[in-house]
């Protein structure tokens, strides 16, 4: 019996032949006339009974392995969740602290004549000819004090001020970012979505040679996800202001009319109820309301009606006087818009269930975050001292807290990473973090009833209503059986769509 490993490189094999048949011969299928030497090796008695027997080897081996491929799968999957839970699933992030926007007071331009006048320094006596005709860039001294760098091509050293510099530096001006310990400038590495990365370059910052020594006691304090050592001092820059999320924040009051309708609005109330409360398609809706209660209307009457509900109700949902404490949750989730995977991030105080944020967007990235987390900022009166966020180890959230931190709006980050309680707020605040995937799979359940979406403004239409039914009309076991929004707005209304309707009430007749 051959072992497992032999078995599989046997698959590989077989795995690379069938691609280089498929490559050379597949590729016949382009031609619409052959030569005759290319017919005889095709149309060939051997070729055929060798392709008749592969053929039917395969179907033997396929007919064997069909009934065993889910547990083989269910075994891959394990082995593949175990390795993530195992690895870092995100890249390390890690803030250095502000940088420096101003150095002159660091960054004084050197004066050549000044340091001879204190230093017996003299020109360079040459047995050859120099080639670069320039100046030091750090201090301004002529070519006779400049001479090639141990022979480095096009690597030049300034005899007077001891500075190193290549043909294509240019002198030190009074812009850019500077390290904070070193006061060398940092130059860019990497241009992210949502920021840029500076890093200091200099091995003799007293950031790095701290760190570096640090290291040998604790070599896996430096350690990124991909093995390097993080030394050097880094900064991020972003690529938006706090300015430019307040206006991607900002609401418009919605002025649309619902009195002229074709259907009264009791059938109003009874779409919002079917098509969000239960999570039913628009179609299925519109066979529940022509089957049950004998109104014959269209989906995409239902999908108007629902849009038009949703901008009405937007900015009522967005900022009522929620009673909120200083815990926030988040966590995204995916849903199809057009067949693409978008990303629902989704932001709740996981003590009184009240979801703050809630919007469905094309990236998971930086600035989503940012704006997700604002959202949830500005839903308080003032800002709570002791305001946590609870999240996943995806390093945007990092970076969204640098992002407020920088324009003084501060908070605590904590992040669950993983399935297994490996660091100490993993096993603190797992707990509140699994009360935002329990609103993830909620949320799914209606979803799945959608089967997508066919733009991101008609997702993010839902979205303002089934947070509005969650927040004001679903009952919690959690709550006692309560809606989170618990301010007695419906009292004379018992049935669901009477309360959709006295929702677009409050809504038509609120200030925001």
């Amino acid at each position: 019996m051959e072992t497992i490993t032999q078995i599989l490189k046997n698959i590989n094999t077989l795995n690379t032949h069938i691609f280089e048949i498929n490559e050379n011969i597949g590729a016949l299928n382009e031609c619409e006339s052959f030569p005759k030497e290319i017919e005889d090796i095709i149309n060939n008695i051997e070729f055929i009974k060798l392709l008749d027997d592969c053929n039917k080897s395969m179907v033997r081996l396929s007919d064997y392995l069909n009934p065993n491929l889910k547990k083989i799968k269910k075994f891959i999957n394990q082995v593949k969740e175990q390795a993530k839970n195992n690895g870092q699933p995100y890249a390390g992030f890690k803030v250095d602290g502000m940088p420096l926007f101003a150095p002159k007071e660091i960054h004084k331009q050197l004066d050549y004549k000044e340091i001879l006048s204190q230093n017996s320094i003299s020109e360079i006596k040459r047995k050859k000819e120099f080639a670069y005709k320039g100046c030091c860039p750090h201090c301004g001294a002529p070519s006779s004090y400049l001479y090639d760098n141990t022979g480095k091509k096009k690597h030049y050293l300034c005899k007077v001020c001891g500075n190193t510099f290549t043909d294509k530096v240019t002198p030190r001006d009074t812009g850019g970012i500077y390290c904070p310990h070193c006061g060398s400038k940092l130059e860019m590495t990497h241009d992210r979505n949502g920021f840029i990365v500076y890093k200091c370059h200099n091995y003799k910052c007293s950031y790095y040679l701290k760190n570096k020594k640090e290291a040998e006691t604790d070599p896996e304090k430096f350690k990124t996800n991909t093995n390097t050592d993080r030394f050097h001092y880094h900064y991020r820059e972003f690529k938006f202001d706090i300015e430019q999320i307040k206006e991607a924040c900002k609401h418009c009051k919605c002025k649309l009319d619902l009195s002229k309708i074709h259907f009264d609005h009791h059938v109003l109330g009874l779409v919002l109820t079917y098509y969000v409360n239960y999570g039913l398609s628009c179609r299925k809706t519109q066979n529940i309301l022509g089957e049950v209660h004998g109104v014959s209307i269209s989906h995409q009457t239902i999908l108007n009606y629902a849009q038009c509900v949703s901008n009405i109700i937007k900015g009522y949902v967005d900022y009522y006087p929620y009673d909120l404490t200083s815990v926030m949750s988040a966590d995204e989730t995916y849903v199809h818009v057009k067949g693409k995977e978008h990303y629902v991030f989704f932001f709740s105080d996981p003590i009184k269930k009240i979801i703050t944020s809630y919007t469905i967007y094309a990236n998971r990235d930086t600035k989503a975050a940012v704006e997700s987390i604002y959202k949830c900022i500005s839903k308080y009166k003032e800002i709570p001292e002791d305001l946590t966020l609870i999240a996943d180890g995806n390093p945007i959230y990092n970076a969204a807290q640098l992002f407020f931190e920088i324009n003084n709006i501060k908070f605590d980050l904590h992040q669950v990473i993983g399935l297994t309680n490996k660091t100490e707020d993993s096993k603190t605040y797992r707990p509140i973090k699994q009360v935002e995937e329990r609103l993830n799979r909620t949320f799914k359940q209606n979803y799945y009833g959608t089967n997508g979406y066919g733009n991101i403004e008609c997702a993010n239409s839902y979205m303002v209503l089934y947070v509005a039914f969650f927040n004001f009309l679903r009952k919690h076991s959690a709550l006692n059986n309560k809606t989170p929004v618990d301010d007695d707005l419906f009292e004379e209304n018992t049935l669901m769509p009477d309360k959709w309707l006295k929702l677009i009430d409050l809504a038509t007749k609120s200030p925001y």
